[in-house]
């Protein structure tokens, strides 16, 4: 056997974050997936593609520079480090890329990793195998171009009759050309637009596993029944959407032989947990689907569902919307940082450790502050506030969340049962000082409780990925 060809590794996974409708924090989803299976796997090349106008991953990667200025929008408008193709200047950004290749196809002197920025370089608390295609706003306009050359007549395309399934391809084409390189093992997290677009429909021909996070508005029939016609063509909504549904990403997607992601996960942001009863209707439906089609998720060969119970088992995972919405997690996006940090183990750290004992006995983790209001602007923000005590303790009513507050106000209402009105008032208002610190002291306290939970949720899913 070739030896060169036993020295390339090939594409360990693909995984599109996808749900037709927005608002289920696929990029806040994306951020903090692609960062914890980073950290847990040093050895693999993790990249990172944003296939969202609003640019919102790429953003929450890269940041603003020394100067406050978008690192993404100067990627974009080729003030920062553009790629020189003959005399042309290329924006090393997604739209840069589908540009190039769907007017040139992607030459053989062009290498794709040009078009990657190893998010490292520009934020240093991130891991180094990390990478990211960038995004930038002028995908809108990009994709209607795109269209109109997808459907180009055989005559006029540079991709004779392959033009649909070549530029539907075409970031496919990308990672295959990236995973080919000598020593990479490459897992890919796409963030995918929610409109039904043409930049959607790449992304979707560009994955090969569906990661679909839901919340309480996707939990009904229709959600999942519009979702599941679109991209495998079942569960047709109407009479209307059958008769026409040769216009659809499926029909033109089996018409052209490219293949489609299988459902590998369901992330249930719902309020409802998957389990409680009362929510079994639409958890009946989905599994109906899976029954008639199994060939859309992805089943393991060893694996034989028969239950519900079973499904739910293999296919969902509930990710809390407390924990997953709490400030922690969404002040880690806007920072730019991972959720959990490596604790520094310097002296500074174990004297700070020994005097919040109770609060991280069984964790080698540290949690960002959110005690300062102006953190969420701090490109680098100080990793202070330790992250949770015993796995036991997590979900207790918090008594000893800080005994010393505690202690206090309880001798303080002692010692002023037995003072004159006077300097009782004063020593109430004390009193009141401190149920306010407490007060805070929880609120603090159950945010880092939430993003611990969180991160245990997202050791889940890159458990299920590694499968």
């Amino acid at each position: 056997m070739d030896v060169d060809k036993l020295s390339k590794m090939p594409l360990e996974g693909s995984y599109a974050i996808w749900n037709n409708r927005g608002g289920t924090g696929k990029t806040t989803l994306t951020y903090h997936l692609a960062n914890k299976f980073a950290l847990k796997n040093p050895d693999k090349t993790i990249l990172l593609i944003d296939m969202c106008p609003q640019t919102d991953l790429s953003h929450a990667f890269l940041g603003d520079d020394e100067n406050n200025q978008d690192y993404v929008s100067q990627i974009g408008t080729l003030k920062k480090d553009p790629m020189i193709f003959g005399d042309q200047k290329i924006p090393k950004t997604v739209s840069g890329y589908l540009d190039l290749y769907t007017s040139n196809g992607l030459p053989n002197n062009v290498d794709p990793r040009t078009f990657l920025i190893n998010v490292s370089k520009f934020n240093p608390q991130l891991s180094r195998n990390l990478y990211l295609l960038c995004g930038d706003a002028s995908l809108e306009l990009v994709a209607r171009s795109l269209e109109q050359k997808r459907n180009q007549h055989a005559s006029l395309s540079q991709f004779g009759p392959h033009a649909w399934k070549s530029i539907t391809t075409s970031l496919k084409q990308f990672i295959s050309k990236i995973s080919e390189r000598k020593g990479i093992k490459l897992v890919v997290f796409i963030d995918v637009n929610s409109s039904s677009s043409i930049i959607t429909e790449i992304a979707l021909a560009a994955s090969d596993k569906l990661l679909i996070p839901i919340t309480d508005d996707h939990l009904h029939r229709n959600g999942f029944e519009y979702m599941f016609a679109l991209l495998y063509g079942f569960s047709q909504p109407s009479n209307v959407y059958y008769y026409y549904r040769h216009f659809s990403f499926y029909f033109r997607a089996q018409e052209h032989d490219v293949k489609l992601p299988k459902i590998h996960l369901i992330l249930n942001k719902s309020n409802k947990s998957s389990k409680e009863k009362n929510n079994e209707k639409e958890w009946d439906f989905i599994f109906d689907v899976y029954k008639k089609n199994p060939q859309a998720f992805n089943m393991r060969k060893d694996l034989e569902i028969k239950t519900l119970e079973e499904f739910k088992q293999e296919f969902v995972i509930d990710l809390s919307e407390q924990a997953s919405t709490n400030q922690i997690v969404r002040q880690a996006v806007r920072s730019h940082s991972p959720l959990l940090t490596v604790k520094n183990n310097n002296k500074n750290s174990n004297s700070n450790n020994n005097n919040n004992s109770t609060r991280n006995s069984s964790t080698n983790l540290n949690i960002i502050s959110t005690t300062s209001s102006n953190s969420s602007f701090n490109k680098n923000p100080k990793i202070v506030r330790s992250a949770s005590p015993s796995p036991n303790n997590r979900n207790a009513s918090l008594p000893d969340v800080n005994l010393n507050i505690v202690n206090n106000i309880n001798k303080n209402k002692s010692l002023c049962d037995g003072l004159n009105n006077l300097k009782q008032q004063d020593c109430l208002s004390l009193n009141n000082s401190n149920q306010n610190l407490l007060n805070e002291e929880l609120k603090s306290y159950q945010n880092e409780q939430n993003a611990v939970l969180y991160d245990e949720i997202l050791d889940k899913i890159v458990f299920s990925l590694s499968k």
